[in-house]
């Protein structure tokens, strides 16, 4: 199970360091940004789907197809020649994808008891962090070295040695439930949420936020949903039991996580960018700041999994990690540029800890709550939650932050500014930043400063939001293992 979350997680982050040698050599710049939305759209669509084939099917089945899935595709993209293959072949790899970030999960509530699957959901999250951690750098030696195509041959290895481990150490039989598949389910769910994603991807940067075209999407992602809820009452084996919904039990963890996954994930591109515009850091001391959170969420991680497993009160855990992640998310928006360096990943590595705290209670939280025969479906739906707040908290924060910034510059930066200078060069590439000298410096510098307070004090308000859903999540009685 490690082995499979390890592979998406890297796969997820390796490219990152990798679009400009991609677009170097296949051209066509302006799609690059597919390479990551095309993933992320079947990624995301497909996840409760893989959970309920799991329940169908069994889980070992469903795992070693989403392997094989992943590793065609990865051959795929490897042999790409064109920008428009490549994002086809990534959209097939997150077909796989969706089934590797969440069908482990489940596989874990067959063989681990009730009572010790938070400790073991602790170090699939463990895995997935450190190998997200070690993408990027692992990105880095492939360009400069063999090349970004073998980004994707390192894949093959890693997926062959999963299967036979899959194939060794999975024994646990499987009963197949003899019913049909609910395709008219699964087409209208991955239709509507692929539509939104479609509008986070573009409304913000391309067309407006408010923009018909871009409204469009969110139209036909209404009538969608509303036409996939038709669905599953009435079929008879539906992708997503709409009662399981109904539940405290269930929607209060999926609340927490959802509004934790819309202002959590974006702090991974804020806080880099914060150490180098507003506290002048260089690349390597900018990346300290995620080094921070990551050791912070590892601990946590381990420590919170290891004791919700021992006392099984997910609540309290889940309450604890979001009420320390809110603290250091409020502290964030007192730091300027005077602040101590050190001062500034303590306050991230609050983030850290908090984060680490919710992931494991959470998902052991939603399997205590429901039957086996829906362990499956269950299992997946935080990682379905999280991923699509993500998007959409990631194009929200993001344009706030733009927004903030081009206010302020108009504000207080216009007077300064001689005249001719483009003001807005300072929003599409902060790296401008650092030829100004004087007053004029400091004046964007502090305007930078000023729009991450903002925008941190937003975000700060999101996560007391998922501490306050977080406070409705309830606890297995003491008798049930």
């Amino acid at each position: 199970m490690m082995g499979g979350v390890s592979l998406a997680a890297i796969d997820q982050m390796v490219l990152s360091t990798a679009v400009s040698s991609i677009a170097g050599e296949l051209g066509d710049i302006s799609q690059a940004p597919w390479i990551f939305s095309a993933n992320l759209l079947t990624s995301a669509s497909s996840m409760p789907i893989w959970g309920k084939l799991g329940d169908l099917y069994g889980r070992r089945r469903i795992f070693q197809i989403a392997i094989s899935v992943f590793i065609i595709a990865s051959l795929l993209a490897s042999q790409a020649d064109t920008m428009l293959e490549l994002v086809i072949c990534r959209a097939f790899q997150g077909l796989g994808g969706g089934a590797l970030l969440t069908v482990p999960y489940a596989i874990l509530g067959d063989i681990v008891p009730p009572r010790e699957r938070a400790a073991y959901i602790a170090f699939i999250t463990v895995i997935w962090t450190a190998a997200g951690f070690l993408g990027p750098p692992l990105g880095g030696f492939f360009v400069d070295g063999p090349g970004w195509r073998w980004m994707f041959y390192v894949n093959v290895p890693t997926a062959l040695l999963t299967l036979l481990a899959l194939q060794w150490g999975y024994r646990i039989p499987t009963k197949r439930i003899e019913h049909a598949v609910d395709y008219k389910g699964a087409v209208l769910l991955f239709s509507c949420v692929g539509s939104l994603i479609l509008y986070t991807s573009w409304a913000g940067a391309t067309w407006g936020w408010l923009a018909p075209s871009a409204l469009a999407f969110v139209l036909v992602s209404t009538i969608l949903g509303a036409l996939f809820i038709r669905q599953e009452r009435r079929a008879e084996e539906p992708i997503l039991e709409l009662s399981l919904l109904g539940r405290q039990a269930v929607w209060a963890p999926l609340l927490a996580t959802c509004f934790f996954g819309f202002a959590n994930f974006v702090i991974a591109i804020f806080v880099p960018l914060f150490g180098l515009v507003v506290q002048g850091v260089d690349a390597v001391q900018a990346g300290y700041g995620l080094t921070s959170l990551t050791a912070g969420l590892l601990v946590s991680g381990i420590v919170v999994g290891r004791r919700a497993a021992a006392t099984r009160r997910y609540r309290r855990y889940a309450t604890i990690g979001l009420a320390i992640y809110s603290t250091g998310m409020a502290l964030l928006v007192t730091v300027d540029a005077e602040t101590p360096r050190a001062l500034f990943l303590f306050y991230t590595s609050l983030l850290g800890v908090g984060s680490g705290a919710l992931t494991p209670v959470v998902v052991a939280s939603l399997q205590d709550a429901v039957e086996g025969r829906y362990l499956g479906v269950a299992s997946s739906l935080p990682g379905f939650a999280r991923s699509i707040a993500q998007t959409l908290g990631t194009s929200v924060f993001g344009s706030v932050l733009a927004v903030r910034v081009s206010h302020h510059l108009r504000a207080d930066v216009a007077d300064l500014a001689p005249p001719g200078l483009d003001l807005q060069s300072f929003i599409e590439s902060p790296d401008a930043i650092r030829a100004l000298t004087g007053p004029l410096q400091s004046a964007v510098v502090e305007t930078y400063r000023a729009a991450f307070s903002e925008t941190f004090l937003a975000m700060t308000v999101v996560t007391l939001l998922a501490l306050a859903a977080a406070r409705f999540m309830r606890d297995p009685r003491p008798y049930e293992t």
